[in-house]
């Protein structure tokens, strides 16, 4: 069961990374900045579930947390996947708290279809 939990939850994150990155690639094929990556993520959430002002600023800083600890977790060059799922539980705490019950039911909908799109739903 946990094996089954650390899967998903790397899917998860490697999801939200990714189609981040594969959406908002900038001119000359450059990466986005954390900041830039965080506010991407905060627009698809609040284009999702409609966010009012005050949640979309909550959720970008648990972005922009979130993405600063994914970060250290890849310093190094050896990346520390424990902490991946750790990352991901402390994520969605913090949006329970900010979304509403209807909101993050939408969200996590939102979630699970993702990955079933970019085949992590086997998992």
């Amino acid at each position: 069961m946990k094996m089954n939990f650390f899967k998903t939850a790397i899917m998860s994150l490697m999801l939200v990374c990714g189609v981040s990155v594969a959406n908002a690639q900038m001119p000359g094929g450059q990466m986005p900045s954390p900041e830039e990556m965080a506010k991407m993520q905060a627009d698809q959430m609040k284009q999702t579930v409609n966010l009012n002002d005050d949640q979309y600023n909550k959720v970008l800083v648990v972005y922009k947390e979130s993405g600063e600890k994914m970060r250290k977790a890849f310093e190094g060059g050896q990346p520390d996947f424990s902490k991946f799922g750790e990352i991901q539980e402390e994520q969605n705490k913090k949006f329970k708290e900010i979304l509403t019950a209807e909101q993050y039911k939408k969200w996590d909908e939102h979630q699970q279809q993702m990955r079933q799109q970019w085949g992590g739903g086997g998992f």
